[in-house]
């Protein structure tokens, strides 16, 4: 399973290695996917050994509580016109 995170601020280099250092440590999180300037984050995830309520935990304990605004997999609407 994946599921997208945004943050409110572009992530830095050391941002980066927080939020690595974090997710690594829960069992089942196969990828992380993030850029430098960014402000958005994927992870990828076996749903059998963790869950997005852990991820939202690791990433709130590691400093990224604003990283509980999950960026849901609807349209926007600025795309169509409507």
């Amino acid at each position: 399973m994946q599921h997208d995170f945004q943050f409110s601020a572009p992530l830095a280099f050391a941002d980066i290695e927080r939020l690595t250092s974090a997710l690594c440590t829960l069992p089942g999180v196969r990828g992380i996917d993030l850029e430098p300037g960014g402000r958005e984050m994927r992870v990828e995830f076996d749903e059998g050994a963790t869950s997005t309520q852990a991820i939202t935990a690791a990433l709130t304990g590691a400093g990224y509580a604003e990283a509980n605004r999950e960026r849901s997999g609807g349209c926007c609407g600025g795309c169509c016109g409507g």
